[in-house]
């Protein structure tokens, strides 16, 4: 299966990384989640490529907030991707159009013409934060097509970037296809549709 992540960073404020696996059917099902806190780029890479090896997943990219290629002490320095990147991660600078990234969040709520919206996102615990994020995200008070930046934005910063590094619908490699079968299957039966704000659209029930 296709799999990349997507990854909002924060040392002080939480850091988040989701893990996305494009089905095979054109749908895209975000599995899990990493939520950190106070931990050095170098643990958090190594944390990201335990807990990918652990899901039996290999990323094609790591997207993330393009801020994190930019350097501190007047060009000295590593910058925190470059960090991430010496851990082996593939990384992938994120587009930081914010309207244009939640329209593709929008988009990507949607109904599907089978009835499922084109993202489903795992249920607790596994993604937990990041499903109580969609359900309390509230506009900006200033603009009504951004989201609140004072609120906790940060699984949905995680959830834009990974919308707007355009991904492809996933490949089924031979030596795959039994674990394949079995694990969409699994994910078919626990997707579970986002509510709130940035899923307005969808109809839930």
């Amino acid at each position: 299966m296709k799999c990349f992540a997507s990854m909002d960073w924060g040392y002080n404020a939480p850091g988040v990384v989701l893990w996305w696996i494009c089905l095979l059917d054109g749908h895209f099902h975000i599995w899990r989640e990493y939520k950190f806190q106070q931990t050095t780029a170098w643990d958090v890479g190594h944390e990201i490529k335990k807990r990918t090896k652990e899901l039996g997943l290999k990323l094609d990219y790591l997207v993330a907030d393009p801020a994190m290629w930019q350097h501190t002490g007047a060009g000295r320095g590593e910058a925190i991707a470059e960090t991430l990147q010496r851990t082996g991660l593939p990384m992938r600078r994120g587009d930081n159009d914010r309207k244009s990234g939640w329209q593709r969040v929008h988009e990507l709520l949607r109904l599907a013409p089978d009835g499922t919206p084109w993202l489903t996102v795992e249920d607790a615990p596994q993604c937990g934060y990041l499903r109580r994020s969609i359900a309390g995200a509230m506009s900006d008070k200033h603009d009504a097509d951004d989201v609140d930046t004072n609120s906790d934005d940060h699984a949905l910063d995680a959830l834009r970037y990974g919308a707007m590094s355009r991904p492809s619908a996933g490949r089924l490699l031979v030596k795959q296809a039994q674990h394949a079968e079995m694990t969409l299957g699994w994910l078919t039966q626990r997707s579970h549709r986002p509510v709130g704000i940035l899923s307005r659209e969808v109809r839930v029930g």
